[in-house]
């Protein structure tokens, strides 16, 4: 019986690593929304937090991005151009202006831009407080001057707990909390940008994270309630 049982689990193992890969790969190269110009756009700009990492199928409903659609109705279209791994950052290891989920953002024609980036800026390797936040200015500008004209918000990201291993989640998090905060609320108050600080809304809340970094449904529902208060 030792045979049968060994070639089942080897069996069982290579199904879950290939619907983990497909997975991967869907939240690696996500699908461009199409948007409706009937209803009032929104474009989710962001990472992995705003892509959903965690919640796949059935459960894509639960991400901050749909949870605001819920909570909006049927006369907005909440778009998700989230992607994972990605910086605001241009000279960063993973741009986002470098993906083609940027540029499907810009032909959106958004009447709202909701730019949640800077978790994975915060690596150490990444991080660099004033490149940081000329490149927002940057973004900011970019998309006010799309035809469109629309607002633009900008997220604070939420507090990372530990998921890393406790020396880099510090060294992360004192960015997030710290030079980071104070770059976006400083672009936000030049800009006219509405700041929606998520970093203190999660500071007491770890259940409301998956791994520490990732929200899970509850996490990604005061989120997407704190947005709705910001439009």
């Amino acid at each position: 019986m030792k045979k049968p049982l060994r070639y089942a689990g080897a069996v069982l193992g290579g199904g879950f690593a290939a619907v983990y890969a497909g997975l991967y790969y869907r939240a690696m190269h996500p699908k461009c929304p199409k948007p409706d110009k009937s209803r009032k756009r929104i474009a989710c700009v962001g990472d992995s937090i705003t892509y959903g990492y965690g919640f796949m199928g059935a459960f894509r409903k639960y991400c901050y991005p749909n949870q605001l659609q819920e909570l909006l109705g049927t006369s907005y279209q909440v778009m998700n151009f989230g992607i994972c791994d990605r910086t605001l950052q241009d000279q960063a290891d993973k741009p986002y202006r470098q993906e083609k989920i940027y540029a499907a953002s810009l032909v959106s024609e958004p009447n709202t831009v909701i730019i949640m980036l800077g978790t994975n800026d915060a690596k150490p390797a990444n991080w660099n407080a004033e490149r940081y936040e000329n490149d927002l200015r940057s973004y900011v500008s970019v998309y006010r001057d799309l035809a469109s004209v629309p607002n633009v918000i900008l997220m604070q990201p939420p507090k990372t707990f530990f998921l890393l291993g406790k020396k880099l989640d510090d060294i992360m998090d004192a960015a997030i909390g710290g030079e980071m905060h104070d770059s976006i609320a400083r672009v936000g108050k030049e800009t006219g940008c509405p700041v929606v600080d998520l970093y203190h809304l999660t500071g007491n809340h770890r259940e409301w994270f998956v791994d520490g970094i990732h929200p899970n449904k509850n996490g990604a529902r005061m989120i997407a309630e704190a947005v709705k208060k910001a439009l």
